[in-house]
C-alpha cells in the first residue's frame, strides 16, 4: 500500500508519451510502476518464505517451549536416558496448535519475513523519497523500519519460540533475500524513474527550433 501511493504521488500528474494498454485500456505510469515495484517486493517475499520454510520441515528442530508444550513422558533425570539421543515419545499434554509447531524453530520465519520486508522497503525509500527537505525524515523512517524489524526477532527469542541461532538464521535470509532481490531484479538500483519519464516529454530549444526529446 505504501508503495503504490509512494508511485501515485511521484507519477499522478505525469503524462507518458509510451502508452501501456491491457486489454484496450491505457495504464497510468504510476499505475504501471506501481505494478512492477510491488510485483518484484512480493516475488522476493515468496522466494525468501519458501526458502525459510523447506528449511523448517527438512531440518525439523524442536522449538525452546518443547518441554512445556509437550510433556513427553520420558524422565531425563533417569541414568538410562542421560547422554542418549531419544526420538520416541509420547506427548502427554493435551492436544493444541503448539504441538504441530514444535519442531518448527530453524529458521525464524518472523525473523526472515520483518527482515525481509523492512530493509527492502528502507532501500524503496532511499531511491524513491528524494524530496531535497527530507534527508532526515527519510533516515528516521528507516531506523523505524529496522528497529520494528529488530524487535521482532528480540520478541522471538524473549517467547522461547525460537532459539537464537534459529533467530540469527532467520534475520540473515531475509536480509540476503532483500539485498539479491533490490539489486539484481528489480530496477530500483538504477535510479528513479520518474527522471526517465520526464525526459520523454521534455522541450529542447536548438537553433531557435523546440524539439521534443523522446
Amino acid at each position: 500500500m505504501s508503495m503504490c501511493l509512494t508511485e501515485w504521488i511521484r507519477l499522478r500528474d505525469h503524462v507518458s508519451t509510451y502508452s501501456r494498454r491491457v486489454l484496450g485500456r491505457e495504464i497510468p505510469p504510476w499505475v504501471w510502476e506501481a505494478y512492477q515495484v510491488v510485483g518484484v517486493f512480493l516475488f522476493g517475499c515468496a522466494c525468501q518464505q519458501l526458502t525459510t520454510d523447506v528449511a523448517k520441515y527438512t531440518i525439523g528442530r524442536l522449538r525452546p517451549h518443547f518441554f512445556d508444550v509437550c510433556r513427553p513422558d520420558i524422565d531425563c533425570t533417569l541414568p538410562e536416558n542421560r547422554w542418549r539421543y531419544i526420538e520416541e515419545f509420547t506427548c502427554l499434554a493435551e492436544k493444541s496448535k503448539l504441538q504441530k509447531e514444535m519442531r518448527l524453530s530453524f529458521p525464524s520465519g518472523h525473523s526472515s519475513f520483518s527482515a525481509y520486508t523492512m530493509l527492502y522497503f528502507s532501500m524503496y525509500l532511499q531511491k524513491r523519497f528524494t524530496w531535497r527537505g527530507s534527508k532526515l525524515l527519510r533516515h528516521g523512517i528507516q531506523f523505524v523500519l529496522m528497529l520494528l524489524s529488530w524487535y521482532t526477532v528480540m520478541t522471538r527469542i524473549s517467547d522461547y519460540k525460537h532459539h537464537w541461532s534459529d533467530v540469527l538464521a532467520g534475520f540473515g535470509i531475509g536480509l540476503l533475500f532483500a539485498v539479491v532481490i533490490f539489486a539484481f531484479v528489480s530496477n530500483l538500483r538504477k535510479g528513479s524513474r520518474s527522471r526517465s519519464y520526464n525526459h520523454e516529454a521534455e522541450p529542447r530549444a536548438t537553433n531557435g527550433n523546440t524539439r521534443v526529446q523522446v
